[in-house]
C-alpha cells in the first residue's frame, strides 16, 4: 500500500499546512481518503502530490472534529462517487476547554448536511472493502481504519482519543494472531500548543513501552496532536521505530 499525507500541522516549502489531518491511501488499487483537514486546502496539496481526488472510492471520517472533517465539503464538491463512512455521534456537538475558554470544535453545519446526504453511518466493526475495516473504540464518535497488509495490520487512528494502547490492543483482539506493522496518526498528547506536553513524561514513556514492547507495534508514524515534546520522548527511546508525520510524507508498506 502507498500512503501520502495530504495535510498535517507541518509542511515543507511548496505545500500547505494547517491544524488538521488528511491522508490518502492506495490499498490494492483502491484509493481511500481518511479525513479532510479543517479546510479544503488539502486539495491543493493533493494536486501537487499527484493524487487524483476524483478517483477516490472510499472516504472515512475518523471522528467528529472540525480539523478532520470540515475539509470534506470541498472534497465532496469535486468527488461525486465516494461515500463517507462515519459513526453517528460524529454529528453531535463537540466542545473543548483547551486554552481556558470553552469553544466549539465539532463539524460545520454544511458538512453535517453533506454527511446526511452522502454519508454511511455505522457503529459496529465493519469490513467496507476486502481487507479494509472500520473498528470503533470507546470514544463514541471515533473509529480506526484498519488495513490488512502482507506484513501485518496497518492501523490509522487520527487522534487516538481513547488512548493509543487501548486502541491497538482492541484491534489486535479482533484479529487474533496478526501483528501490527504500523500505527499511523496523532496520539493526543500535546498541551495548549504543539510545544507543550499535555501529560507527565512518565506517561509518554509508559505508552512507548506498551506500544512497542508489549503490543509489538513495528513502526509508529505520528504527528498532528502528538506534539513535539511527546514525539521527542518517543523518538529518543525508539529512534528507529518512530517517524514524524508531515504534509507530503510518502509511506510504502
Amino acid at each position: 500500500m502507498k500512503i501520502k499525507i495530504l495535510m498535517e500541522n507541518t509542511a515543507p516549502d511548496g505545500l500547505c499546512r494547517e491544524h488538521g489531518l488528511s491522508v490518502y491511501i492506495n490499498y490494492n488499487n483502491t484509493p481511500i481518503l481518511l479525513d479532510g483537514g479543517s479546510s479544503g486546502r488539502f486539495l491543493e496539496n493533493a494536486e501537487s502530490l499527484g493524487v487524483d481526488i476524483t478517483g477516490i472510492k472510499l472516504a472515512v471520517l475518523s471522528h467528529g472534529h472540525y480539523d478532520h472533517g470540515d475539509g470534506l465539503a470541498a472534497f465532496l464538491a469535486q468527488n461525486e462517487q465516494a461515500a463517507v463512512y462515519f459513526r453517528p455521534a460524529a454529528l453531535a456537538e463537540h466542545w473543548s476547554d483547551n486554552g481556558g475558554e470553552r469553544h466549539y470544535i465539532g463539524l460545520s453545519g454544511e458538512v453535517k448536511g453533506l454527511l446526511a446526504e452522502r454519508g454511511r453511518q455505522g457503529d459496529g466493526a465493519a469490513q467496507i472493502s476486502p481487507g479494509v475495516w472500520l473498528i470503533p473504540d470507546e470514544v463514541a464518535h471515533e473509529q480506526s481504519l484498519v488495513l490488512e497488509g502482507e506484513k501485518g495490520l496497518v492501523i490509522f487512528n487520527s487522534c487516538c482519543h481513547a488512548g493509543a494502547g487501548h486502541i491497538v490492543r482492541g484491534v489486535k483482539e479482533r484479529f487474533p494472531g496478526k501483528g501490527v506493522q504500523a500505527l499511523i496518526g496523532g496520539l493526543h498528547l500535546m498541551g495548549k500548543n504543539t510545544h507543550c506536553l499535555g501529560v507527565a513524561p512518565g506517561i509518554v514513556k509508559n505508552l512507548g513501552k506498551w506500544l512497542f514492547e508489549e503490543l509489538e507495534v513495528e513502526t509508529l508514524y505520528t504527528g498532528h496532536c502528538t506534539g513535539d515534546p511527546a514525539f521527542e520522548l518517543l523518538k529518543e527511546a525508539y529512534p528507529h521505530r518512530v517517524v514524524r508525520l508531515t504534509t507530503g510524507l510518502e509511506i510504502e508498506l
